[in-house]
Formats: structure tokens, sequence, C-alpha cells
């Protein structure tokens, strides 16, 4: 069920690169107005093309960069949460499983990789648990069921998606106004200046079957150190969906093997 990544985040970062200078997108009509809807009206059957029995496959990628200059260069630190699991819009719950990785480097040098942990996942009321305590989940981000105030948004078509072979991609570069009150009153990012953010749809519209495949939420910003210097921090969210046709393929039964892993290792 998993997607094809790679391709996909080059024309998300593409995407997100022409929301946030402002330019790049076309006036090319496209048909996003009901999937906007269904995720300001927390429609997550639509929103995430669920099976009949209203399950659905969700795979995220949460990118949390931070770049800070010091004496010996620029320093970069990314966590990279990969999570995925299967949503049930019955009760706006997800049982899965994460992996947290984190990577550092100093001007791009001697480049560090460690894997922090793997855990299952459950996701229920707006919030993300793991059986193990301990570990901290909370970069698991699945806020794509919380949009309210997203349907206000008029977005633009990305003019290059085609040449990619690509879905149909509309995307909103957000005001500070609507960033606090469409994401940040989820996320609750502490910041000190705000650098620009956006939220971009990938939308598939093969053999008339439209559907979301991905949303990609992208914020940068800026909060001071203990030394009262600007550190930089760019979060991407990416969140991905599974088609229809492919939620009916034993999703529910998925999603009760993940519940038991979860409750097993309670």
């Amino acid at each position: 069920m998993k997607l094809k990544k790679k391709a996909r985040m080059m024309i998300v970062l593409l995407i997100v690169s022409s929301l946030l200078s402002g330019c790049g997108f076309g006036e090319t009509k496209i048909e996003y107005e009901p999937f906007v809807k269904a995720l300001d009206e927390g429609d997550m059957k639509k929103g995430m093309s669920a099976s009949d029995d209203g399950y659905a496959f969700v795979e995220q990628r949460g990118i949390y960069s931070t770049y800070e200059q010091k004496e010996d260069g620029e320093h970069r630190n990314t966590i990279y949460q990969t999570s995925e699991g299967i949503y049930n819009t019955k009760d706006k719950s997800l049982y899965g499983n994460t992996t947290q990785e984190v990577t550092s480097a100093v001007d791009s040098k001697d480049n560090k990789e460690e894997v922090v942990y793997r855990t299952n996942i459950m996701y229920k009321n707006g919030q993300v648990q793991s059986p193990e305590s301990n570990l901290d989940v909370s970069y698991v981000n699945l806020i794509v069921d919380r949009l309210k105030g997203i349907g206000k948004l008029k977005m633009k078509p990305g003019d290059d998606i085609k040449k990619f072979d690509q879905p149909s991609t509309v995307g909103y570069k957000l005001t500070e106004l609507e960033f606090q009150s469409i994401i940040n009153d989820k996320l609750k990012i502490q910041y000190d200046e705000y650098g620009g953010g956006s939220i971009a749809l990938h939308i598939d519209s093969k053999n008339g079957s439209k559907q979301i495949l991905e949303v990609s939420i992208v914020i940068n910003y800026k909060k001071r150190n203990d030394e009262g210097k600007l550190v930089e921090y760019i979060s991407q969210i990416h969140t991905s969906f599974d088609s229809h046709q492919g939620n009916n393929q034993d999703v529910k039964q998925e999603y009760i093997d993940f519940k038991a892993q979860y409750n097993k290792k309670q």
C-alpha cells in the first residue's frame, strides 16, 4: 500500500518553494473544493478515500530541521518521524507504528545518523500515544482530521506539475493569522518570528476517480535560543493516503492487528 515517495517529495519541495516565494503558479482550474470541504468538516471518509466500512491507510513523513550559526559553521539537526497505520473514520482513531531518526551536521560535513526508536502508536481524541511511555512521540502530528478553517483558503494550482507526470496539485501560502488559526492551534509551536508557511493538496483524478493522495504542510519560523540568538526552524508534515479500492483490501483487519500489537505492549 505504500506510495512512491521520492518523486512525490521532489514535487512537494517544488510546490512549497513556489508557495513561499509567491510565484510560479498558473490559473489552471482544478476541482479541489470538494476535498477542501471534506477536510474543513472533518469528513475523513472522503478526505482519506476510506473503505466502505470506514477504514483508511495513512502514512506520514515528518521532517523537522533546525539551522543554527555557530563559530565553527552552520549546525543542522533534523528529526525524521515516519509513521503509518490504519485510521477508523467512525471514531477518528488510528493504530500503527512510527520510527524516529535524527541526523546532524556542521556545514553539511560529518553527517551523523541515528535511529532513536521504533514503536507502536495509538491516535485518539487528537492525541498520539505509545505503549512505551518513556518515548517522545510528539513529532507524530496527525492533524489532517482537524483542519477546521481550511475551507476559507483559495488555493492555486502548480503550473509545472504535469511535466513530472504527477497528480494535480493546489497550494496556498499561509499568512501568520491563518497559520495560527488553522495549524498552530493544534501544533502549539512557540516562535519569535514567522517566516512563512503553506498547505498543498496533491489530487489524483485518473480514470475519473478523484481523491487526495497527500496533504503537505510546511512551516518556516525562527526562535531565540538561551543566548538570545535566532535559530531557524523548518517543519514539514506530509500525510499520504491510499485509494478507495486499496482501502477496501482488508484494511479493517490491519486496524485490528495494529490495535492488538499496541495493547499487547502496554
